[in-house]
């Protein structure tokens, strides 16, 4: 799964163990998909500790991260991903989340048009500058 985490989801570094430790903290919200035993996909959410003033300001109580997500290439176009995060959505939603949060680099296309085709809104833009 790292090797995965590492070629397909990694945002600024590289996913480590330890990276994966924080799944605990939220087993429902750790999905996997595995094809002849090899895992193929996955998806990770837990809950994110956001301030009272800024859920009032976003009209939410509980907010949820997607924190990993990812599909080896070879996989794509199979349904996984939607799978993945739907059913990361409906642990999120169980547990009393009303408003799901993530990161998608400018360079996941595929991504960007899942969370599009789900009903995710853009709510900002992270940019950077080299200088």
């Amino acid at each position: 799964m790292l090797q995965l985490a590492n070629a397909y989801a990694a945002f600024d570094g590289t996913t480590s163990e330890a990276d994966l430790a924080i799944t605990k903290f939220f087993p429902n919200g750790f999905w996997v998909a595995e094809e002849d035993d090899e895992v193929v996909g996955f998806a990770y959410g837990y809950f994110k500790d956001i301030p009272a003033d800024v859920l009032a300001h976003w009209g939410a109580s509980k907010v949820g991260e997607i924190t990993l997500m990812a599909v080896d290439p070879n996989y794509r176009n199979q349904e996984i991903g939607t799978t993945l995060l739907r059913k990361l959505l409906e642990e999120f939603k169980k547990a009393g989340t009303d408003l799901v949060v993530l990161h998608c680099p400018e360079e996941a296309k595929h991504a960007k048009n899942l969370y599009d085709n789900l009903g995710f809104e853009v709510r900002a833009y992270h940019m950077k500058k080299k200088l």
